[in-house]
C-alpha cells in the first residue's frame, strides 16, 4: 500500500476518533437539553393541573354552601309545620320542602362530580410531581457526568491532535489539503474503502481500471466519481473480505 493512502488512512482514522469523542459529548449535552425541555413541559403542566384544582375546590365550597342553605331551609320549613293551621299554608310549605331537598339532591350530585374530578386531578399532579422530581434527578446526573467526563475528552483530543499533527508532517500539504476539503463535505469521511470493486462510502462502482490500479501500489491519488472521497483498497498482506 502506498505510504500516502497508508498515512491518510492513519490521520483518518484519529479524525474519526475526534469525531466520536465529539458526537458523544455533543450527545450529552443534547441529553440534557432534551431534560431540562421535558421538566419545563412537566412543571407548565403542573401549574395548569394546580390552577384546575383550586378552581375546583372554589367550585366544591360554593356546592357545600349551597347544600348547606338546603339543609337550613328543609329544617326551617320543617319546623314550621308544627305551627300550620290551615291545609294551603301546609301545601306551600310542603312544596317548599320538596323544592329543596330536590336542590339538594343536585347539589349533592355535583358535589360528587366536583370531588370525583378533584381527585381525578390530584392524582394527576402527584404523579407529575414524582416525574418532575425523577427528571430533575437525571438531569442533576447528567449535568455532573458531563463536567466530569469534558477534561477527559478534552486530554483524548489534544493527544490525538498531536499525534494527527505528527502524522500530517508525512503529507505533502496539497495531498493533506484536498483529503480536508473532501472531509469537510463529506461528514468528516475523507477516505473510502474499495471492497468488490464498490466504493464503501457511496456504494456505487468504480471503473475496474482505477481498482487495478489501486491493487497494483499506484503512487497516484484516485477519487470515487460519485462522493469523490479518496479511494483505497486493502493491504495484501490483508485481503478483502466478501
Amino acid at each position: 500500500m502506498p505510504n500516502t493512502i497508508r498515512t491518510l488512512e492513519k490521520i483518518q482514522k484519529i479524525d474519526l476518533e475526534i469525531l466520536a469523542i465529539e458526537a458523544e459529548e455533543r450527545g450529552r449535552k443534547q441529553e440534557i437539553d432534551r431534560t431540562s425541555v421535558e421538566i419545563a413541559a412537566h412543571e407548565d403542566g403542573a401549574r395548569k393541573l394546580m390552577v384546575e384544582v383550586e378552581e375546583l375546590s372554589s367550585f366544591l365550597k360554593n356546592v357545600e354552601d349551597k347544600i348547606r342553605q338546603n339543609l337550613e331551609q328543609i329544617d326551617k320549613d320543617e319546623k314550621r309545620i308544627t305551627s300550620i293551621k290551615n291545609t294551603k299554608e301546609l301545601n306551600a310549605v310542603t312544596k317548599e320542602i320538596n323544592a329543596a331537598n330536590k336542590s339538594k339532591r343536585q347539589n349533592e350530585q355535583e358535589k360528587a362530580n366536583y370531588t370525583a374530578r378533584s381527585e381525578e386531578k390530584r392524582s394527576a399532579l402527584g404523579s407529575l410531581e414524582a416525574a418532575i422530581e425523577g427528571k430533575r434527578a437525571y438531569f442533576e446526573e447528567l449535568v455532573a457526568e458531563l463536567e466530569s467526563r469534558r477534561p477527559v475528552w478534552k486530554q483524548a483530543v489534544d493527544e490525538k491532535t498531536r499525534l494527527r499533527e505528527n502524522i500530517k508532517a508525512g503529507l505533502r500539504p496539497d495531498i493533506f489539503k484536498r483529503y480536508e476539503n473532501i472531509r469537510a463535505k463529506r461528514a468528516g469521511v475523507g477516505l473510502a474503502l474499495i471492497k468488490n470493486e464498490t466504493c464503501q462510502g457511496c456504494y456505487i462502482n468504480i471503473p475496474p481500471q482505477v481498482y487495478i490500479e489501486l491493487r497494483k501500489g499506484t503512487e497516484e491519488i484516485y477519487s470515487c466519481p460519485h462522493c469523490h472521497r479518496i479511494l483505497y483498497v486493502e493491504s495484501q498482506d490483508q485481503p478483502e473480505t466478501v
